[in-house]
């Protein structure tokens, strides 16, 4: 996963931009307001996991200003190059190389942890629940935005165009088609959002909220450590 991540880091906002018609920023406005539903307290502590090149800690900060709110955050991620590019757009987070396999925070030091579009990605992701599950305090959030197949007619529209044409676009402007052939495979080897949801409710979490978003190829799920 590093090395594809640090091939195509230099492109990887522009072609998010291009192949999502920009969906990709009212994905994560939406997950962003779905997780502070549920959190309070003018001192949060934040870690996003595979944090990329910090988009989602930039969303984040946004939301919490309009709530009268402040926040420290960290992010983690395995790909040295989606770092560097990251601490030019969030210079006032504390990023690392990383993995959720073995988070480097102690037990309980989160608020709330957020996951967007790396879950499918974790190596071990029964090993990743259950560290995440430890850095949170008591009764702490987490959020996941991820990718799905969905059966609807919508859902198959936008798989159809995910399989078929991201490939393409990505691989013209990136220079590597494979790197985005992985992101649909990886979408077809995930589990449902259901399937996902009794992995996390076994390993001492509660679903608190799930939502498809257009055009359902993507859903926000907000967990409670339990």
């Amino acid at each position: 996963m590093r090395e594809l991540f640090n091939s195509i880091a230099e492109r990887y906002d522009m072609v998010n931009r291009l192949t999502t018609l920009s969906l990709d920023k009212s994905w994560r406005r939406k997950a962003c307001e779905r997780a502070l539903e549920h959190v309070s307290g003018k001192n949060l502590r934040i870690l996003d996991i595979a944090c990329g090149t910090g988009d989602m800690i930039r969303c984040m900060r946004k939301r919490l200003e309009k709530r009268g709110l402040s926040a420290t955050f960290h992010g983690l991620d395995c790909s040295e190059r989606m770092l560097e590019i990251a601490r030019g757009k969030v210079p006032f987070a504390e990023l690392k190389v990383g993995n959720a396999e073995e988070i480097p925070f102690p037990d309980g030091s989160f608020d709330l942890v957020s996951v967007a579009f790396g879950l499918r990605n974790f190596s071990d992701r029964e090993k990743a629940i259950v560290e995440i599950h430890r850095v949170l305090k008591r009764e702490g959030i987490l959020l996941l935005l991820e990718f799905s197949r969905n059966e609807s007619f919508l859902g198959k529209l936008a798989w159809f165009y995910t399989r078929s044409v991201v490939p393409f676009i990505g691989g013209i402007l990136t220079g590597n088609r494979e790197a985005y052939n992985h992101l649909w495979r990886s979408i077809e080897a995930f589990p449902s959002p259901e399937e996902l949801s009794l992995e996390f409710e076994r390993r001492g979490f509660k679903v608190l909220s799930f939502e498809w978003l257009f055009p359902r190829i993507a859903f926000v799920m907000v967990l409670r450590k339990a």
